[in-house]
């Protein structure tokens, strides 16, 4: 029982100790430093029972910290936690010693809770989810009073809400032993310490489950886990859990599901890091800031006034130029032998990385503005034979204005079923929906049966038009036209968005499978967008010339 500045209900809480009806061999309390008297009140009620009540001498600042302490002192089988504002019901210890003591294998026994909510937080949005969400355990489906924990884990739910789906360490009972094997819990950790904890007993041992409430877990204003939350401290307590998701004994026991949204996270962190990193190199050096080799800037870096669209200079050019290829990697399983088709190639943002990997493989691009392609062709060619851009005369008000072709009617100049690998990224954001269609079916036929193609877009969905209409997107996309919406009325071709379920049905027409989920950007200002765009990764089934 960690206790600190408990005096309201820690009365209660020892209480419902002394009233189960199996008795403990040992109580330990362990107090972070309380000045209201808390340690006092325990022992009163130590003196009144006649049950081992064991008060820790040392101080132990930290609310972890203090948990923590409690388990180093412990001698007993097993660990019941107790949170000083919580109740144990009265068949708690004997309820889950049973279900422990029936098999060797079971490091961790929970069940469902009650919860008592102070008037102080019944309008607070967390609490009322609770309340709407009484059993967290609903989540994992039905349960049997004994599986084993990798079951748990390979749940293609576990990242989705609630995280926490065994509950506070009050509603957990533990093998002491098993603390022993996985380690404490994460002092660094505040708000999903104990769901971090859980992971590793899960994969460490079979998981007891009680499918009713044996203790009940109060809620109200003055709780240490809801003190000093941010949105920093939040993402901070994702990665850790995140991180330990990662490691290689609980890696593989994750579903498919759970993994790619590991790899999407991961991405996410990594883009952020390389661009903060890539923009101070910029700052402290005109060079290029990587892959600079000795004696002089990058060569495959353009010069300032070729800078297209989507990158301003050479630190942001090379920063989402490298992020793609990330994505090329770890989403598309890109191969070094593969051969690759860039629709919209601009001045090699996304080849000049490639650069590095295709090996045994080529790259085609193919670009609408002559003088981005001149550079591109002239840049290459001595330096990598396997890579070759193309100018396609297209009309486009925007980038190409005295184009000579529709793009409606524009082939790509490739044979069908010629790559392994095809993408678009900032193209279909400027093209309109006859354009963009005709497009999608040409990416269909030259890219070959059973692989995939990425391709970035603006799309409206309810998510996205909620954060529009409240002011945050940084495009209103207002003006609408038949199948899309654009930023400006007078050149549509500058900003395109389409709605998400459009999308879907062209995808489904030409028979393009979409990986799931949708990889949703932050242009509207969402939180957890992966890109700026949001983007589609595909694959073209096996049956489909």
């Amino acid at each position: 029982m960690p206790i600190y500045n408990g005096a309201l209900y820690i009365r209660d809480a020892i209480q419902s100790i002394f009233n189960q009806t199996v008795i403990p061999q040992e109580i330990i309390v362990s107090d972070s430093g309380s000045s209201d008297g808390s340690e006092n009140i325990v022992r009163e009620e130590a003196q009144r029972s006649k049950l081992k009540v064991i008060i820790l001498p040392a101080k132990t600042p930290g609310m972890v910290a203090n948990w923590n302490s409690t388990i180093r002192a412990a001698s007993g089988k097993y660990i019941k936690f107790l949170f000083q504002d919580d109740l144990l019901h009265s068949n708690c210890l004997e309820e889950m010693v049973k279900v422990a003591e029936s098999d060797k294998r079971i490091g961790l026994v929970f069940s469902p809770r009650d919860l008592l909510v102070e008037p102080s937080v019944e309008e607070d949005l967390m609490t009322q989810w609770l309340v709407q969400h009484p059993n967290l355990s609903a989540a994992f489906g039905n349960l049997e009073t004994n599986q084993a924990g990798s079951l748990l884990l390979r749940s293609s739910k576990l990242l989705q809400g609630p995280l926490n789906k065994i509950g506070e360490p009050t509603a957990v009972l533990v093998r002491t032993d098993l603390f022993h094997r996985v380690g404490l819990f994460n002092e660094n950790m505040r708000q999903l310490v104990d769901m971090e904890m859980w992971v590793r007993l899960m994969a460490s041992s079979h998981v007891g489950y009680i499918p009713k409430a044996l203790s009940s877990v109060r809620f109200h204003a003055g709780q240490a886990t809801n003190r000093h939350r941010t949105e920093e401290i939040d993402r901070f307590e994702r990665d850790r859990l995140q991180d330990t998701l990662r490691t290689l004994a609980i890696y593989p026991l994750l579903h498919w599901r759970v993994k790619c949204a590991l790899r999407f996270a991961q991405l996410r962190r990594n883009r952020f890091c390389v661009k903060k990193k890539l923009r101070s190199l910029a700052d402290q050096s005109r060079q290029p800031p990587v892959s600079a080799p000795e004696g002089g800037p990058d060569p495959l870096i353009p010069p300032d006034s070729l800078h297209s669209v989507g990158s301003h200079g050479s630190a942001e050019y090379v920063a989402i130029g490298e992020e793609f290829f990330r994505y090329f990697i770890d989403l598309c399983e890109l191969k070094p032998d593969d051969r690759v088709l860039d629709v919209g190639s601009g001045t090699g943002r996304m080849a000049r990385p490639l650069t590095k990997y295709l090996k045994g493989g080529s790259y085609e691009g193919i670009d609408i503005v002559a003088r981005s392609v001149q550079w591109c062709q002239r840049t290459y060619a001595s330096r990598y034979p396997n890579f070759r851009f193309h100018f396609a005369d297209i009309y486009n008000k925007v980038y190409n204005p005295d184009g000579k072709h529709k793009a409606s009617e524009y082939r790509l100049p490739f044979e069908t079923s010629s790559f392994d690998f095809v993408f678009l990224t900032s193209v279909f954001t400027h093209m309109l929906p006859q354009d963009m269609e005709h497009y999608l079916s040409e990416v269909v036929r030259v890219l070959k049966s059973s692989n995939r193609c990425l391709i970035t877009y603006f799309l409206i969905n309810p998510a996205a038009w909620k954060l529009i209409n409240e002011g945050a997107s940084y495009h209103s996309f207002k003006y609408e036209l038949p199948g899309c919406r654009t930023e400006f009325a007078d050149t549509p071709e500058a900003v395109v968005a389409y709605n998400e379920s459009t999308v879907r049905g062209l995808y489904a027409k030409y028979r393009l499978n979409i990986t799931e989920p949708v990889l949703y950007g932050t242009w509207c200002k969402r939180k957890d967008g992966l890109s700026w765009q949001d983007m589609i990764i595909a694959t073209k089934p096996a049956d489909c010339v």
